[in-house]
């Protein structure tokens, strides 16, 4: 199935007005707001990430907007990919733009199902030897 297009980027001078950025702890935060994690802006996604409105552009992923305000280059098609594997985090330096491969690449590893041989089945995780 081919991969949706992202959006194009609400302009850069909106977001700065709109919204403060802490590359430190990952916040996106209303302007003027106590930069504290009980005031970060945004509603989860069931993927784990966060999610912002911006009146009158939609709907963007946090770690996008982030990206944006931060190095001022819009992603356009290129993923925005969080290094550690944690969505929620997007601190400046788990944050980088890669193409779909290398996105690809940096998933979590996810269990197997193995079956013993007495006919048990079980999930488990990580690299198993039989």
């Amino acid at each position: 199935m081919p991969r949706k297009k992202n959006k194009k980027m609400p302009p850069l001078d909106l977001l700065h007005d709109l919204f403060d950025y802490d590359p430190l702890t990952g916040g996106l935060f209303r302007k003027g707001a106590e930069p504290c994690e009980a005031n970060c802006i945004g509603t989860w996604t069931r993927s784990g990430h966060k999610k912002v409105y911006v009146k009158g552009h939609g709907e963007f992923a946090v770690h996008r907007i982030v990206y944006y305000m931060y190095y001022r280059k819009d992603p356009g098609q290129m993923f925005i990919d969080h290094i550690n594997g944690d969505p929620a985090d997007n601190r400046i330096q788990n944050l980088r733009r890669c193409r779909p491969k290398a996105n690809a690449l940096n998933l979590r590893k996810k269990g197997k199902y193995v079956v013993d041989d007495e006919g048990v089945g079980r999930w488990v995780s990580g690299v198993v030897k039989l």
